[in-house]
């Protein structure tokens, strides 16, 4: 059995991220499945002509008029793939230079949920959520008593075990807020305010995962070196959508994709990447040569211009087909 692994493209990505999508296929043996979150027309017919490249690669779209809620996403997601032996989901500023798989398919075979996905920008204590944090929020990896806690980045869930846990504490892949913990089973409740969980907001799937680690079943995370995550391209997208008033969301829905408030350290680093690959990923298209005014340390300018590179050397995938996309 392997995963269908569920890639999240949303309205304004798609002609930047999907040239990402056929290395996962040249690279692993895994299927993907390409999801349109509120995408255009043009969009969702360039996904489906990437697909149609490999007998591993499909498309469905959510035919959302508008960006849905990462975590709304994934729950129709869940609703609506019910058979397959795994669910699995992926960011789509994801790009990978080998077999990531070499080292997720054994962890799955001991495990009942493994993530992986690590941003670029990420420094370990990123990774680990104080008590300073009111907010449980992408990079927390882990609690501060070594809690599991998940990440949206890319998450691997046997099915079987997603749907007990789902059962058994009462909860959902989403994003939840203090006062929807109510809906929680009792017992688990009970655990997440003894070990210090009780927050203002999570994101998805912090909630659902800590199950696992309430029920006990086996979790880990994992790095793997040909991984490479930009982390927050799709929100600061959406960021600057909702900036320029490109967007049709509603005031709640925007609030709620963009709605944490926490001062997190991490922010700056993830913003300066995020700047740097969105300018370098435009003068690309625009020059055929990146934009590189903004330097950044050490490694991770070496992991920018890897991708850069591969942005450059893909960009047949998208352009080609977008042009005919588009002729009347």
């Amino acid at each position: 059995m392997i995963p269908t692994v569920n890639v999240l493209y949303i309205r304004g990505v798609v002609t930047a991220l999907a040239r990402f999508a056929p290395l996962l296929v040249e690279h692993t043996g895994w299927r993907y499945r390409l999801v349109a979150n509120g995408c255009t027309p043009d969009e969702v017919a360039l996904l489906q002509h990437i697909a149609a490249t490999s007998d591993r690669l499909t498309v469905h779209d959510l035919h959302a008029p508008e960006v849905l809620p990462h975590g709304t996403a994934l729950c129709r997601l869940a609703d609506t793939f019910t058979g397959e032996p795994f669910f699995a989901f992926m960011d789509s500023d994801i790009a990978v230079t080998g077999d990531i798989t070499a080292t997720l398919g054994p962890a799955l075979e001991t495990h009942e949920a493994v993530f992986t996905g690590t941003p670029i920008w990420a420094l370990p204590h990123d990774l680990i959520l104080t008590d300073a944090h009111t907010e449980v929020c992408g990079p927390h990896h882990y609690s501060g008593d070594g809690l599991l806690l998940g990440n949206s980045y890319m998450a691997i869930y046997h099915r079987a075990a997603f749907d007990a846990v789902a059962r058994h504490c009462e909860a959902t892949v989403d994003k939840y807020t203090r006062a929807g913990l109510d809906g929680l089973d009792p017992g688990f409740r009970a655990f997440l305010t003894e070990h210090h969980l009780v927050r203002k907001d999570y994101t998805p799937p912090k909630i659902l995962t800590l199950g696992f680690a309430y029920t006990g079943r086996p979790t880990t995370a994992i790095d793997c070196p040909d991984l490479h995550h930009i982390g927050g391209f799709s929100l600061a997208t959406y960021q600057q959508q909702v900036t320029d008033g490109t967007t049709r969301a509603t005031p709640a829905a925007a609030a709620e994709i963009l709605g944490f408030t926490d001062a997190r350290d991490h922010m700056d680093r993830k913003l300066a990447v995020c700047q740097r690959v969105t300018r370098s990923f435009a003068a690309i298209d625009a020059t055929g040569q990146p934009c590189r005014e903004i330097t950044l340390p050490g490694q991770v300018e070496h992991r920018v211009r890897l991708l850069e590179e591969l942005y450059a050397t893909h960009a047949p995938v998208v352009a080609r087909p977008l042009n005919k996309v588009q002729q009347p």
